[in-house]
């Protein structure tokens, strides 16, 4: 029974890990898109600002409660940033 458990756990996490935002990814051009991507990555859309032509939207991980700021190129959807703190 325990080996079955540890198999099933062991199965699930890629997927955990790849829930993660990375420089590059496709997160969404549009506000509502980026926060549905963001949130499904466990970092809830606190709110979002515009700077130097890009996107930057501030959430809060879940996991560990620090606060990011993920910049967005508008054009692409895509994470050019990630600035991890205040």
């Amino acid at each position: 029974m325990k080996k079955i458990l540890l198999a099933t756990a062991i199965a699930f996490l890629p997927s955990l890990a790849s829930a993660e935002v990375k420089i590059g990814d496709v997160i969404g051009t549009n506000g509502d898109e980026a926060k549905v991507a963001l949130e499904k990555a466990g970092c809830p859309v606190e709110k979002f600002e515009a700077e130097d032509g890009k996107v930057e939207a501030v959430c809060k991980m879940a996991t560990t409660g620090e606060m990011m700021e993920i910049v967005i190129d508008p054009a692409t959807g895509a994470v050019t940033d990630i600035k991890m703190g205040d």
